[in-house]
């Protein structure tokens, strides 16, 4: 009931959302990785800062699915769409995604990306925030 109360003013893709961003905490992130697909396959284009959080979520969903090669194509992308935000928290989650892709070095795509984006970690860590 209470549910009810609030989630008449959250759309069906948010909920999705919610409910996705819960599945990697509780150590299940091959359950978030269809709700997200599902997600951003119909999600307005037109929303690009919500689009690149929704894929960071995805990107470390699938890193955490150990599925590095998707995680590191998905993390591309968020990274790319984030270039020309001023948006500190997809900033954050950029470096979010590329600290959890650190475990997946050894595989070729990760190893690209963190040539090409790895500073955007060690950069904000530098500066000591």
């Amino acid at each position: 009931m209470l549910r009810a109360q609030w989630a008449c003013r959250v759309c069906r893709e948010e909920l999705d959302m919610m409910d996705a961003r819960v599945y990697p905490e509780l150590c299940r992130p091959l359950r978030a990785v269809p709700l997200l697909t599902n997600v951003l396959a119909r999600y307005d284009a037109t929303h690009a800062r919500e689009l690149a959080l929704y894929r960071s979520w995805l990107a470390v969903a699938l890193a955490e699915a150990n599925e590095p090669e998707q995680a590191a194509d998905v993390a591309h992308q968020v990274i790319t769409a984030s270039a020309d935000m001023t948006s500190d928290r997809t900033a954050e989650r950029c470096r979010v995604v590329l600290r959890r892709l650190l475990d997946h070095d050894d595989v070729p795509e990760v190893r690209a990306l963190l040539s090409e984006h790895g500073h955007l970690v060690t950069e904000r860590e530098s500066l000591g925030r």
